[in-house]
């Protein structure tokens, strides 16, 4: 084999072997790229569906407590009735809206800010509370709410009416588009 034969195999052994490690690297980058892709696309397959899982809850909880608050606020039974008149007929169910509000912290305490936990919590305690507010009147006979009863028939409304406004601005910015 003469010089040039031997520099024609080497450049032809070199050219092929350089072909053959460049597509071995395309290949390889582009099965890597691929890959971190798929990763990346599966983590927000899953990011996605835990936040629609999320919002529906919230958007359930949010619900609740609205009805929750609905039932609480007392209709008007007559022309006159005014905001202490209101809180003496909060104050006359605060067994049942402290059934209740247990109740939704049972079901929705898992997707609920601390805040809002709070302000549920502080509603139950002035439930709690409220309870022993009472008096008989000899004079009526009948039963009366002391001050007690009416300050936590007040404390009452307004956590849970506080509560329902935070949890509806929670639903609501979870479906605006984020502000640049």
């Amino acid at each position: 084999m003469n010089a040039s034969e031997i520099i024609l195999t080497i450049l032809g052994t070199g050219s092929f072997t350089t072909i053959a490690v460049k597509t071995f690297l395309e290949t390889t980058i582009r099965e890597s790229v691929g890959n971190t892709y798929k990763k990346q696309l599966e983590d927000h397959k899953f990011l996605l569906k835990n936040s629609e899982k999320v919002f529906q809850y919230k958007l359930d909880a949010s619900k609740s407590l609205y009805r929750i608050l609905h039932k609480i606020s007392p209709k008007q039974s007559t022309p006159e009735m005014d905001f202490h008149e209101a809180c003496e007929e909060i104050a006359s169910s605060f067994s049942n809206h402290e059934n209740m509000l247990d109740d939704f912290l049972c079901e929705y305490q898992a997707t609920l800010s601390p805040e809002i936990l709070n302000k549920i919590r502080a509603a139950i305690t002035a439930c709690s509370n409220g309870k022993f507010g009472f008096d008989w009147d000899s004079s009526s006979e009948d039963v009366v709410c002391t001050r007690t009863a009416i300050e936590n028939a007040e404390l009452l409304y307004t956590a849970v009416y506080e509560a329902v406004e935070m949890l509806r601005e929670e639903v609501h910015d979870m479906i605006t588009f984020p502000k640049n």
